[in-house]
């Protein structure tokens, strides 16, 4: 069943439904194709009413993909990719050349496959063929009901990688249902994840990685999830916000001063111009500040320039590789405007890892226990 459900696509989004078993996700599917009508409410489509519309023409006009693929086994890989545009009444050399074209954009030779029959392919070129039939006609949107649950893991990531190979060339409208939150979040633009016919959070990976929006989104997602997907983890989210800087026209008493007060040996040197960003231009250590004998002189004349800056949008990945391959023990971050945000240090990183590693023993402790 499903209750009061509010769902946006945008037009060329792929979105995934996510939640267990009964929840209504593939309930939710089958309405947007009229295997189910609402009972009350509206499913537009270009803001179309689909209750005001012909089933058949309806269906005829998405794409459906199901777990058990459902080819005909009687027909050959040919005529179960060209069923639609059959029944649309194209003529036959056009349903042969799309039926090829699309076989090929599955990674499937045409000149091989097309005059085979279902029962001498693999499970993971039968789902290709479901998927190349459901993108007979080019519809605009496309269902795919659990498509890969039933494949072993390595063909269902090759199929999950040509799937996104695929929709970033065709930018189809696409609804995935899976019960996988690894596979949802690998492939949905948005992810909508959903319990007792109600759609709890819809956001997208990221927002439901960081800001789970109660304890069940943060129970389905898995608390260390975000950790074990390290790419989702940018400069931003485990940077020091509190970098203490001076700007470069102060003096070096003054910049002493600041570090006495503020417990650290070095500070960053930022502009001082009003109408430009703070933009990070070097940093001085404590111990070249005592050498300096003139205690007036400006912070821009004794900087160190070398200084290492990264964007606040660089994964944590990326960051660890920059500093290893750099040799440094911190780095500064800006963001897009050049303003500095923030600072990563080893330390930062350690005590990051070190919280992490507690935390996802501690689950494992509890699994183990219950």
């Amino acid at each position: 069943m499903v209750d009061a459900l509010d769902l946006m696509i945008n037009q060329g989004e792929f979105v995934v439904l996510i939640g267990e078993s009964g929840c209504g996700k593939t309930t939710t599917m089958k309405m947007i194709n009229r295997l189910i009508d609402v009972s009350k409410g509206q499913i537009l489509i270009d803001g179309q009413d689909i209750m005001k519309m012909d089933p058949i023409n309806l269906r005829r006009k998405i794409g459906y993909v199901i777990q058990k693929v459902g080819l005909f086994p009687h027909m050959t890989v040919g005529d179960n990719i060209e069923i639609i545009p059959k029944l649309m009444k194209w003529p036959k050399e056009k349903r042969k050349a799309r039926a090829m074209d699309l076989l090929d954009l599955v990674g499937l030779s045409g000149e091989e496959y097309y005059d085979r029959y279902p029962s001498e392919l693999s499970g993971g070129q039968q789902q290709r063929i479901g998927f190349a039939r459901a993108l007979a006609i080019d519809p605009d949107i496309i269902l795919m009901d659990e498509p890969f649950s039933a494949l072993d893991p390595m063909t269902r990531e090759q199929l999950q990688n040509e799937l996104l190979k695929i929709q970033e060339e065709l930018h189809k409208t696409i609804i995935f249902v899976t019960h996988d939150m690894d596979e949802a979040l690998k492939l949905g633009d948005k992810i909508a994840v959903m319990k007792d016919g109600k759609i709890l959070q819809y956001a997208s990976p990221e927002v439901i990685l960081k800001s789970p929006v109660n304890e069940f989104v943060e129970y389905f997602v898995g608390k260390d999830r975000l950790w074990r997907s390290p790419e989702m983890v940018y400069a931003r989210d485990i940077m020091n916000r509190k970098v203490v800087k001076v700007g470069e026209n102060r003096s070096s008493a003054n910049a002493i001063e600041v570090m006495k007060a503020n417990g650290v040996t070095s500070l960053a040197i930022v502009s001082q111009q009003s109408d430009k960003p703070q933009k990070i231009l070097g940093y001085v250590t404590r111990a070249e500040l005592r050498h300096a004998t003139d205690h007036q002189i400006k912070m821009k004349d004794v900087m160190n320039t070398r200084v290492h800056v990264i964007n606040e949008s660089m994964n944590m990945l990326e960051v660890l590789n920059y500093m290893t391959n750099n040799k440094i023990q911190q780095v500064y971050v800006s963001n897009d405007e050049d303003n500095l945000t923030g600072v990563i240090t080893e330390t930062n990183i350690i005590n990051l890892i070190t919280e992490i590693s507690s935390d996802i023993g501690e689950e494992e402790k509890v699994a183990g226990d219950q």
